[in-house]
């Protein structure tokens, strides 16, 4: 913990050394994000062996039968205690508005459960994942537009303030109440945005557009200490931090760490 801070990190994926790393960034909480079924029962597994630390998202195919899945999302809640879904676009090929993923929003407006698009064109030295191209037509959150309006109680985060998307991002979260964004890969979208700005500039600039209330503190290089360090007040800093993220997951200090078979 970073003194005078509590630091939930919003953008976290399931690995080993995540705990180690929480440890030396003064990380209290990472919401686990996982890409595919396999890390999904890895995200389960590490919030039942340290519930105090790590919250688990769910995961959900949009190319096979979904007709099934809010069942399972259901069954996802009450038995593994997730909190949202992450949802990769890039890999996944799809786009937000696709009527076929209607139902699951049905859900999650339902049972308060965040959902998290990954935004933005990223190169990580792959060009694949889970065996499929990553592709840059769906790194653009502005189809997620039109989800807003249609569910306007869904908990929405647009990850990485959109990425090199950020305009476009920023107007939305201005415009729809329920969007939200965080801070996650910062580092990377802005040394390759024109003119490059610093991660804290970027979040200071969006405090002040669409209010501290409304930004997540994500890590993915991106350290508390520049939220810290940007021109925010004590209390925006502590909001965006952390107090955001416990209002958004409605915690309360604590949260379940059930786990079971898929």
């Amino acid at each position: 913990m970073i003194e005078g801070f509590l630091v939930v990190n919003f953008h976290e994926h399931p690995s080993d050394w995540v705990l180690s790393k929480n440890e030396r960034m003064g990380i209290d909480m990472s919401v686990l994000l996982p890409v595919g079924n396999d890390a999904v029962e890895k995200a389960v597994r590490m919030s039942r062996e340290n519930p105090d630390k790590f919250i688990p998202f769910y995961w959900i195919d949009p190319s096979g039968d979904l007709s099934d899945e809010p069942r399972r999302l259901r069954r996802a809640v009450e038995e593994w205690g997730v909190k949202g879904i992450k949802f990769q676009p890039l890999t996944q090929h799809w786009l937000p508005d696709d009527r076929r993923i209607y139902p699951i929003y049905e859900v999650c407006a339902e049972l308060g459960l965040v959902c998290t698009w990954h935004a933005g064109v990223v190169k990580l030295g792959h060009k694949y994942e889970l065996g499929r191209p990553m592709l840059a037509r769906y790194a653009n959150p502005l189809p997620i537009d039109q989800v807003a309006f249609d569910f306007p109680e869904l908990k929405i985060c647009i990850a990485h303030m959109g990425g090199n998307y950020y305009y476009e991002a920023l107007v939305l979260a201005e415009k729809h109440e329920n969007i939200y964004l965080d801070t996650a890969f910062l580092p990377f979208f802005w040394r390759r945005i024109f003119p490059p700005a610093s991660p804290e500039m970027v979040i200071a600039h969006a405090a002040r557009i669409i209010g501290a209330e409304k930004i997540l503190y994500g890590s993915e290089g991106l350290w508390p200490q520049a939220v810290i360090q940007a021109d925010l007040s004590d209390e925006e800093k502590r909001l965006i931090l952390g107090g955001n993220a416990i209002r958004l997951l409605g915690l309360k200090g604590s949260h379940p760490s059930p786990g079971v078979d898929r």
